[in-house]
């Protein structure tokens, strides 16, 4: 009985901790989104100055966050995201029409990797 019990709080422990790292990962993604889309309005308007900011922090932030996202995502994620944030900034710079498709490529890329940690019956069995 008593193993039986231990595994049974072991299972909650990580159902818990699970929870707890899918909702902190959905919130950095979902804020890095907000950034990202800001980042492409201003774009719409060609405030470059105003875009070329609000990448920064999007940029800022995930790399604020660097050691936990590389404890819980995997590599190729990791890079994703990092090469679209990386695309959108060189657009800005260089204050190209390639900007508008870089900043929805980085919000389609961070939407994605909230979304492939959720958690789905599928994912389970």
């Amino acid at each position: 009985m008593k193993k039986e019990f231990i595994a049974l709080l072991s299972l909650i422990l990580l159902i818990s901790v699970s929870m707890v790292n899918i909702h902190f990962l959905t919130k950095i993604t979902t804020d890095i989104a907000g950034l990202v889309e800001e980042t492409d309005k201003y774009i719409r308007t060609e405030n470059w100055e105003k875009a070329r900011e609000s990448a920064g922090k999007a940029q800022r932030k995930w790399d604020r966050h660097d050691a936990y996202i590389h404890m819980v995502l995997r590599q190729t994620e990791i890079e994703s995201v990092r090469s679209s944030l990386s695309e959108l900034s060189k657009a800005l710079i260089s204050e190209s029409d390639t900007a508008k498709g870089a900043a929805r490529a980085a919000i389609s890329q961070m939407k994605s990797v909230a979304s492939i940690e959720r958690i789905r019956l599928r994912n389970i069995f």
